[in-house]
C-alpha cells in the first residue's frame, strides 16, 4: 500500500491478530463478515464512528492477511463474546486484500442458493470509488457462522504453467495431450510478456508488459526492469545494499521491511508488481483458451529462499490463482526434456542462464520421475549484466564531457541498443550500434553514439561473467560427487545461454555438446504445465511424474555473537525436518532469529523471521524445522511438558535495534532477565552449540 499524501488526515494505526491458522480457515469462519466495500473488525475497544483507520489483519502466526485504510461507519458494543466491534467502510486496500475480498465475494455468490440468507444485505461501491452515503450492512461475527466449505468447483482441469522471468514472463498449458505455449503478442515474440512495470504519474496507474516497456523510453525513472532479483528480499540486507547502485529506480522499504520501489513519493511493494504481471498472463491465457483459469504451477529459481517463495505465492493468490505447487526452474526444464521419452536413469545437468539469474542443477531422470541431486546458482547474474557491460563500454567511447551530460533517458536508450546488439551478435560477427542525439557538446550541438561491435569484443568484456557460471557449475558437480564425464546430457536454457561464447565454454568444460531439442526460452513454462497436469492426474487417482527436490541453501539460526548455526544443510533431500532443542525457563519469552544462506555470519544471509515462544515450565523447547518439497519452511515447537506450544513466526523485518540485539545475544528491549542463562534471546544455546 502506498504512503499517504502529506496533506491527508492522520489515520489511527490498527493491527489485529486473528485466531485463525490459515487463510482458508479465515474464509470459512469469518468470510460472511467481509464485503466488497466493508469489513467488520471484532474488538472489545472499537474506535469512535468517523475515525480514520490504517488497519492490518494478520493470522495467528503473524502472516499478513489484509491491509488497507477505512473509516469507522458504526460500532457494536454488544457484551456477547465475539460480537463487540466496529464496521469499517473501506477506502483503500492493497492488491492482496482486494483479491481476497473478491475471492470471498465469489465464494458467497457460488453458494447463495444452498446457504441461508447471507449476513451481507447490501453491497457497497467498489473500494476504488467508494460512495460515502452507502455502506455494507454487516452483523458482528457469531460462533461457527455459515460459510462455504471447500474449494469452488472448477470449470475444468487446465493448469497454467508460469515462468515469471526476470526479463520476460511466459505461460503454457497441457491440453489435448500436449504441453503448448500460450501466445502473448509483444515485442519479444508471440509467447512472451516483458517483465516490466511502470508508474504512469499522469493517470496514476500501473503499466505492465509492453506498455510499460514503451513508457521506459520516456520515463526511465518511473520504470522497473529486473525486479524479480529483489522480490522477497529484505530492504536492509547486505546483498540489496550492494546491488542498489545498479538500479535506475529508487529502492525503499515496504511495511514488511522488504524491498519496495518508490514512485513520486509512493512506495509500491514488489508483490504488487508480480501480481500485476501474473494477472496479465492469466487474462491472456483465458482469452486464448476461451475459458476461466484458476489453477497454476509457478516456477522460481532453485536458490530462492523460503521468504522469496512465499512472496511469489502471495502474489499469485492476489492475482486470483490457486497455486498447486511452486517448482524450481531447473526441475521444470528437466521435466520438459524427459517427459514421455522413457529415459532409463539419465544424469542431466541443467544450465539455466536467464535475464537476471543463474541456476545449475544435476537431475537424474528415470522415465517421467525426477530426482534432483545437487543445485546451486548466482542470484545476481544474467543477461542484464551482459547488457550493462556492453552499455558501459559504448558510453566510454564518447568524450568525457559528453558522458557527464547523459540524461537518464539517454542511458536507457544506450542500454536498449546494447541489448539489441548483444542479441544480434549471437548470430552475426558484427553488430552496428546507432543511438542518435544521445548527448550534446559544449555548444549544445547534438552528439550521436556510433559504433560497430564485434562478437570477439563482447566476449572479451563478459568472459568473467561466463566464468562465474562455470565456477558455480563445478561446485554443483562436486557436491554431487560427479565428474563432467559422468553426465549423460546437459541442457542449455535461458535467453543468455544462446550466446555462442556460453556454449563454447561449456562444451570445453563438460566435453560434450548440449541437447538441441530443448526450447531455451519456453522450457520452464512447458515443464510447469506438465507438472500441473501430473498433479491433476494424481487427483484422479492416476500416476504422474514424481519429483524429489533438495534444499538449495542452508537454513539455520543466529547464535551468540552473530554466527550462523545451520539446522538444515544445503542439498538436504526434501521434504525434511529437524528438531532444535533450546533450553528455556518457565514464562520467559524466547526469540530465535532464522536465516537462510551459505555465509558463516547470520547477517550476511537472508533473514527469514523471528520465532517467539514462551514455555510453561523449565526445560527444553523442541523447535521443529520442516521444509516441504517446494522449499517452504514451517516452524512448530513442543514445550518441556510435552504439549504443543503456541509459537509466532514473525516475518516482518526487525528494526536495527532489535536486529543488533538478536545477533549480539543481547536481550530485547524490555527484557527483564538480562543475564540469567536460559533467559533472554538465546540463553542456554551455548550448552547446545558449544562454547562461543
Amino acid at each position: 500500500m502506498s504512503s499517504a499524501p502529506p496533506n491527508e488526515p492522520k489515520r489511527v494505526p490498527l493491527r489485529v491478530r486473528l485466531p485463525f491458522a490459515t487463510e482458508a480457515e479465515f474464509i470459512e469462519r469469518y468470510g460472511v463478515h467481509v464485503a466488497a466495500g466493508g469489513l467488520f473488525i471484532a474488538t472489545r475497544s472499537p474506535k469512535p464512528v468517523a475515525t480514520l483507520l490504517s488497519f492490518e489483519l494478520v493470522l495467528a502466526d503473524g502472516t499478513r492477511l489484509m491491509r488497507g485504510e477505512g473509516v469507522v461507519h458504526s460500532v457494536s458494543e454488544d457484551p456477547t463474546p465475539g460480537r463487540a466491534g466496529m464496521l469499517v467502510r473501506l477506502t483503500r486496500v492493497d492488491a492482496k486484500t482486494k483479491a481476497l475480498i473478491d475471492q470471498i465475494t465469489a465464494l458467497r455468490e457460488g453458494v447463495k442458493e444452498a446457504q441461508p440468507p447471507p449476513t451481507v444485505t447490501e453491497q457497497a461501491a467498489p473500494v476504488a470509488a467508494p460512495q460515502p452515503e452507502r455502506a455494507p450492512v454487516l452483523t458482528p461475527p457469531v460462533p461457527r457462522a455459515a460459510a462455504p466449505k471447500g474449494p469452488v468447483a472448477l470449470a475444468d482441469d487446465l493448469v497454467l504453467g508460469i515462468d515469471l522471468g526476470t526479463t520476460t514472463c511466459r505461460a503454457a498449458v497441457f491440453a489435448d495431450g500436449e504441453a503448448r505455449m500460450i501466445p502473448i503478442p509483444s515485442e519479444h515474440g508471440a509467447s512472451a510478456l516483458p517483465s516490466v512495470v511502470a508508474w504512469d504519474s499522469v493517470k496514476e496507474r500501473l503499466l505492465v508488459g509492453s506498455s510499460a516497456k514503451r513508457h521506459r523510453v520516456d520515463r526511465p525513472q518511473e520504470t522497473v526492469v529486473g525486479f524479480k532479483r529483489l522480490l522477497g528480499r529484505r530492504a536492509r540486507s547486505r546483498r540489496v545494499r550492494e546491488m542498489a547502485p545498479r538500479f535506475s529506480f529508487t529502492i525503499a522499504s515496504d511495511p514488511e521491511g522488504d524491498v519496495g520501489i518508490e514512485f513520486s513519493g509512493r512506495v509500491f511493494t514488489l508483490n504488487e508488481f508480480a501480481t500485476a504481471l501474473l494477472a496479465e498472463l492469466k487474462e491472456a491465457a483465458q482469452n486464448h483458451l476461451g475459458r476461466p483459469l484458476t489453477r497454476a504451477v509457478l516456477c522460481v529459481p532453485a536458490w530462492y529462499t523460503d521468504h522469496q517463495r512465499t512472496a511469489v505465492l502471495d502474489s499469485a493468490k492476489a492475482a486470483g490463482f490457486e497455486v498447486l505447487s511452486i517448482l524450481n526452474e531447473p526441475s521444470a526444464v528437466a521435466l520438459a526434456f524427459g517427459y514421455g521419452k522413457g529415459l532409463a536413469r539419465k544424469r542431466v545437468l541443467v544450465y539455466d542462464l536467464g535475464g537476471g539469474t543463474f541456476d545449475a542443477s544435476v537431475v537424474e531422470i528415470t522415465g517421467d520421475d525426477l530426482e534432483v541431486v545437487s543445485t546451486g546458482g548466482d542470484d545476481f547474474l544474467g543477461g542484464l549484466d551482459f547488457d550493462a557491460r556492453l552499455g558501459d563500454a559504448l558510453i566510454s567511447t564518447m568524450p568525457e564531457a559528453a558522458q557527464q551530460r547523459l540524461t537518464p533517458m539517454a542511458l536507457e536508450r544506450v542500454r536498449d541498443a546494447s541489448e539489441v546488439a548483444k542479441i544480434s551478435l549471437s548470430d552475426h560477427q558484427v553488430a552496428e550500434v546507432r543511438v542518435p542525439f544521445v548527448s550534446s557538446s559544449a555548444d549544445a550541438s547534438p552528439i550521436d553514439l556510433k559504433a560497430d561491435v564485434e562478437r570477439a569484443f563482447l566476449e572479451s568484456i563478459t568472459g568473467d561473467l561466463i566464468e562465474r557460471t562455470v565456477q558455480v557449475t563445478q561446485v554443483v558437480l562436486a557436491a554431487a560427487r560427479l565428474q563432467p564425464q559422468s553426465l549423460d546430457e546437459f541442457l542449455l536454457v535461458g535467453g543468455q545461454s544462446r550466446s555462442p561464447a556460453v556454449r563454447t565454454k561449456l562444451e570445453a568444460v563438460l566435453g560434450r555438446s548440449p541437447r538441441s531439442d530443448v526450447d531455451p526460452q519456453g522450457a520452464v513454462a512447458l515443464g510447469a504445465a506438465l507438472f500441473g497436469h501430473s498433479l491433476v492426474q494424481r487427483e484422479r487417482g492416476k500416476r504422474g511424474p514424481s519429483l524429489s527436490e533438495v534444499l538449495s541453501a542452508p537454513i539455520g539460526v543466529a547464535v551468540r555473537g552473530g554466527a550462523f548455526r545451520r539446522v538444515l544443510e544445503r542439498n538436504t533431500r526434501l521434504p525434511a525436518e529437524k528438531t532444535l532443542a533450546v533450553p528455556v525457563s518457565a514464562g520467559v519469552p524466547v526469540s530465535i532469529a532464522v536465516f537462510q544462506g551459505v555465509s558463516a555470519r547470520a547477517d550476511e544471509n537472508e533473514y527469514l523471521g523471528v520465532l517467539n515462544a514462551t514455555a510453561d515450565r523449565d526445560g527444553e523447547l523442541q523447535v521443529r524445522f520442516a521444509v516441504a518439497t517446494d522449499g517452504r519452511l514451517t516452524l512448530s515447537a513442543v514445550g518441556p511438558s510435552g504439549r504443543q506450544e503456541v509459537v509466532v513466526f514473525s516475518t516482518v523485518q526487525a528494526s536495527d535495534e532489535v536486529q543488533a540485539a538478536l545477533l549480539a545475544n543481547a536481550p530485547l528491549p524490555g527484557d527483564e532477565e538480562k543475564s540469567t542463562p536460559g533467559k533472554g534471546l538465546f540463553g542456554g544455546l551455548k550448552k547446545l552449540f558449544g562454547r562461543s
